[in-house]
């Protein structure tokens, strides 16, 4: 009965599993910023760390944090009838890359004497802007002489105290869709991430509703969840670069779909296929030729897009049993 089951199944080709499976697949859109927490609780903004350790857009203004904030995309795919979409951590929730912490404290302090010296300036030019008005001249001084003593206090703090933490708003655009403006996207909300540094995370429809026409993305059943063989044939729907390739002519948002092949024994922690993919296409749905989902793409090599990473089945599940 299982055999005649299996060998019933349907192989598909990359047009055939492009349309049946693409309806369900969405790319992600996340606008976010950092903030830190100083040991003596002053709260800074700032965008970004860039390669050299140092801050981008530091800022003791949210608003203006919120005004220069990032936006990346990503990937995903929904695997419930209740809006829930699987994509990669470091879509859902971008955190400051560990190699960077080190130099990032290294810079903090000299980062906060930075602006705290532009905060002084432009306190000492408030206050002879405001001459002959007293009252708004004490307010000043008041301000300036508080950040003048925490100035002084930089030096002496630890910064190994400090608390970084991420402020992001979610947003997808689903396949074919018109987007013209931010208007236009989705929001949604972040749900769960995967424990043991595996690059998984869920996050939701703030409607809670899957559209009806929308995919829904499976596993094989356990029982019939082998380990994906050499050379087997693969394929992801995904958007890479984002909007800058799935925009169209006509002003639809249209993902892709790539085909390649295993290329070496999984280990059962990632898989590693000949399928090419550019930025963008981190959290993309990787399916067999019957559609059922086999791996999530996460990683790729510098410098190269044909070789690339994804998580296998194996962990999806152990995933979703403990979320």
């Amino acid at each position: 009965m299982l055999l005649c089951v299996t060998a019933c199944q349907h192989s598909m080709n990359s047009e055939e599993i492009y349309n049946k499976a693409s309806s369900g697949v969405v790319l992600i859109v996340n606008d976010f910023y950092y903030s830190v927490t100083l040991p003596y609780g002053e709260e800074l903004f700032f965008a970004n760390v860039d390669d050299d350790g140092d801050l981008v857009g530091l800022t003791g203004d949210q608003e203006k944090a919120e005004a220069n904030s990032n936006m990346a995309t990503g990937t995903g795919f929904f695997f419930t009838t209740d809006g829930q979409i699987m994509t990669n951590h470091h879509v859902a929730k971008p955190e400051v890359s560990r190699e960077h912490v080190k130099q990032f404290l290294k810079n903090l302090k000299r980062a906060i004497k930075e602006n705290y010296q532009e905060r002084l300036s432009e306190l000492t030019q408030q206050f002879y802007a405001y001459e002959g008005q007293p009252a708004v001249q004490e307010q000043i001084a008041s301000r300036y002489s508080s950040c003048k003593q925490t100035l002084e206090q930089v030096d002496d703090m630890d910064m190994n105290e400090s608390d970084i933490k991420i402020h992001s708003k979610l947003y997808v655009v689903y396949n074919g869709q018109h987007v013209l403006s931010l208007d236009d996207l989705t929001p949604c909300e972040f749900v769960a991430v995967a424990n043991d540094d595996v690059d998984l995370a869920i996050i939701q429809l703030e409607d809670c509703t899957t559209p009806e026409d929308a995919y829904i993305f499976s596993l094989r059943d356990e029982a019939d969840d082998k380990p994906l063989t050499l050379d087997q044939k693969l394929y992801m729907i995904g958007f890479n670069r984002g909007f800058t390739i799935g925009k169209t002519s006509s002003g639809e948002i249209l993902s892709q779909i790539y085909s390649g092949n295993v290329t070496q024994k999984s280990d059962n922690e990632q898989i590693l296929y000949s399928i090419p993919s550019l930025q963008g296409s981190s959290g993309s749905p990787v399916v067999d030729e019957y559609g059922y989902l086999v791996a999530v793409n996460f990683a790729g090599f510098t410098g190269t897009q044909g070789f690339n990473y994804g998580i296998p089945s194996k962990k999806v599940r152990e995933f979703l049993r403990e979320y």
